[in-house]
């Protein structure tokens, strides 16, 4: 089954899914602008229409306790665009951490997130589907971002569900899945998140060997890469069969990027990187897989809804 910020679905009932979103955010208050800041509004109420337009069916929100999430929020979105949304639990950046983590054990954090699984979030009855995004620096996993990875990796395998993370301009993807696997993670059940931005088939394919999943869920986002070679690396590591382990996503987290704002918006999977993916060779059968049995796979919670 697959938890929704709505209850429990099926697996199967999941359909396109784009796998690393923002809906409900808040990261000014370290980014320092408020372009940064979004919620339920008519202008994201708008851009999920748009989305489900487009055919999209759910979306995963990985904005987590420190980033700003708001649980009634999803709720009141799901409703009115008719998207299934699974909300996350979990820690981001370390400059994002509250205080009290720091200095906190593992056992601690493990707790917060066994309660927000068992109790609901923030006093909602939502529960959360997945926990993440977990992060790591450009060039480090700071001890406070370690601890979030071993906690996570410690509840999520208790809970059977799946940890997505963000590997800053797709960097540390190995060393972020040696420290997942070493904490007991299925490594079917990770998300190694950005790797689109790493836009290297070797740094791939040694990732991919881990048995770990990749997101290219930075669609769009062409100021750090160009959508031409997001679709061209899709093309060649399908060709090389390992189109069982990609999900996308445009991982829109500033009102600039939505398309009523002048962006891509979250259509950009499917409105530019597929029909470019297209035309570099990818075929239909292994875009489902990226867009639907991918996700149903990942996010469904194997020791069932509690």
């Amino acid at each position: 089954m697959i938890q929704t910020v709505l209850g429990p679905i099926e697996a199967s009932k999941l359909g396109v899914t784009m796998a690393h979103e923002h809906l409900s955010v808040d990261l000014g208050s370290v980014r320092g602008d408020e372009d940064s800041i979004f919620t339920d509004s008519p202008l994201v109420r708008s851009e999920m229409g748009r989305l489900h337009a487009a055919g999209v069916d759910s979306v995963v929100e990985v904005s987590c306790i420190d980033m700003g999430r708001n649980a009634s929020a999803l709720v009141e979105i799901s409703r009115a665009s008719g998207l299934n949304i699974i909300c996350s639990t979990g820690f981001y950046l370390e400059k994002y951490h509250p205080a009290w983590l720091k200095e906190a054990p593992v056992s601690k954090i493990e707790d917060t997130f066994r309660r927000e699984f068992a109790e609901g979030i923030d006093g909602t009855d939502v529960n959360p589907g997945v926990i993440g995004e977990v992060a790591g620096e450009k060039t480090e996993i700071t001890e406070s971002e370690t601890k979030v990875m071993v906690a996570a990796a410690h509840v999520a395998s208790e809970v059977g569900c799946a940890v997505t993370t963000h590997c800053q301009l797709g960097c540390m993807a190995p060393e972020q899945a040696d420290l997942l696997l070493g904490a007991g993670m299925k490594p079917e059940k990770v998300i190694l998140g950005h790797l689109d931005l790493a836009d290297d088939l070797d740094y791939y394919r040694r990732v991919l060997a881990r048995g770990v999943n990749i997101g290219f869920d930075t669609c769009g986002k062409v100021a750090y890469l160009a959508d031409e070679r997001r679709a061209q690396n899709l093309a060649v590591l399908a060709a090389e069969g390992f189109a069982g382990q990609i999900v996308l996503s445009t991982d829109i987290s500033r009102q600039s990027y939505m398309h009523g704002k002048g962006g891509f918006g979250y259509t950009a999977v499917i409105d530019r990187v597929l029909p470019m993916a297209r035309e570099a060779g990818l075929p239909e059968d292994d875009i489902d897989t990226m867009m639907v049995s991918n996700p149903a796979r990942i996010f469904d919670i194997e020791g069932g809804l509690r």
